[in-house]
C-alpha cells in the first residue's frame, strides 16, 4: 500500500470509531433493570445513617466550619511523656600531639655538573646561594655545611652536617 492509501484507511477507521462512540445507545433504565435481574451486585448506599437519633436531637447549626459533634469536648489534658536520656559516656582524654619540629633552613644548593677526573673518581660541582661554586668528591666536607656521600651519573647524595639529614640533588640542566 502507498502512504496516501494507508493514511486514508486510517482516517476512515478513526471516523468509524467516533461515529460508533457517538451513536451507540446510552445506558437506559431498561438496560439497568436487565442487569439487576441478571444478578450483578449493586453497592449499598446506607440510607439508615440519615435518620440517626443524635442528628435529630441537636438543633441545626449554621456554622459551615463545624462538622459533627464539638471536637473540644473529647479533648482532655494529655500527660506529657517523661523522656529519660542515657548519660553521655565520657570520652578518654585525647593525647596532646607532639609539637611539630621546626623545619631546617633550606640549603640553597644545586648540582650543576659531574666530571670524571681520569683516576676513576667522580667530582661534583655545586652552586650555593646562586653565586658560589663549590667542588667536591665523595667523602669530602664542602663549605663546612655538607658532606658529599655519593656521586651518581645524574645525581649526588649529600649529608647536611648540622642536622645529619641526607638529601639527593638531581643534576640541574638548562
Amino acid at each position: 500500500m502507498r502512504p496516501k492509501e494507508l493514511g486514508a484507511a486510517l482516517l476512515v477507521l478513526v471516523a468509524a470509531f467516533v461515529t460508533w462512540s457517538v451513536l451507540w445507545p446510552v445506558d437506559t433504565p431498561e438496560r439497568a433493570a436487565l442487569r439487576l435481574e441478571a444478578g450483578t451486585e449493586v453497592p449499598a448506599i446506607g440510607l439508615d445513617r440519615l435518620g440517626r437519633a443524635e442528628a435529630r436531637t441537636q438543633p441545626p447549626s449554621r456554622d459551615v466550619f463545624k462538622f459533627g459533634s464539638d471536637s473540644r469536648a473529647d479533648l482532655s489534658p494529655v500527660k506529657a511523656p517523661v523522656i529519660v536520656l542515657a548519660p553521655t559516656p565520657e570520652l578518654p582524654p585525647l593525647p596532646t600531639p607532639e609539637p611539630t619540629p621546626t623545619p631546617w633552613p633550606s640549603l640553597n644548593l644545586s648540582l650543576i655538573g659531574i666530571v670524571d677526573n681520569g683516576a676513576g673518581q667522580k667530582v661534583a660541582s655545586f652552586v650555593k646561594d646562586g653565586e658560589t661554586v663549590l667542588v667536591g668528591h665523595p667523602g669530602q666536607v664542602v663549605a663546612n655545611s655538607f658532606r658529599v656521600i655519593r656521586i651518581g651519573t645524574e645525581s649526588a647524595e649529600i649529608q647536611e652536617l648540622g642536622s645529619g639529614r641526607t638529601r639527593r640533588l638531581p643534576l640541574k640542566t638548562n
